[in-house]
């Protein structure tokens, strides 16, 4: 069974030319930070699993139903060499922004009773010529569990 993660990773690297190859799991991310490394390509994006909410639910004749929304991040790391500012990011920063929630925002994998909203953008940092930009995205989904 594919992940969600995994099929929002395969979405963007199938979709994103500027990102082909180039889309990996949070898990990638967290090496190089550890080692104290920077992405090593021009841009690079990252998925990771934000995590659920509920939005409620209801119990009766032995089946239980809830709404959950799961939240997915995708973040986007771009390089500007010798541009500690990283002023020269800017335009590529926001067309890969547009990029991503034009393919994520209103798809849906095959098994969701619904889509993906985007729900927010956030600039995450700007260190050493490294522009690090977030965007969440949630999709509703429903739980069904004979009780």
């Amino acid at each position: 069974m594919t992940t969600l993660v995994e099929q929002v990773v395969d979405r963007i690297d199938t979709e994103v030319a500027d990102l082909k190859g180039r889309v990996e799991f949070v898990a990638d991310l967290a090496a190089l930070v550890e080692a104290g490394a920077m992405p090593q390509n021009e841009v690079a994006a990252y998925v990771v699993d934000l995590g659920f909410d509920d939005r409620g639910g209801e119990s009766a004749a032995g089946l239980h139903t809830q709404i959950i929304d799961s939240a997915i991040g995708v973040i986007l790391c771009i390089r500007s060499h010798g541009d500690a500012s990283a002023k020269r990011a800017v335009p590529t920063v926001d067309a890969l922004k547009d990029q991503v929630v034009g393919v994520v925002a209103g798809w849906a994998p095959d098994d969701a009773v619904d889509v993906f909203n985007v729900t927010r953008g956030r600039l995450v940092s700007v260190t050493a010529g490294l522009v690090i930009y977030q965007i969440d995205f949630r999709l509703a989904d429903q739980l069904r569990i004979a009780t």
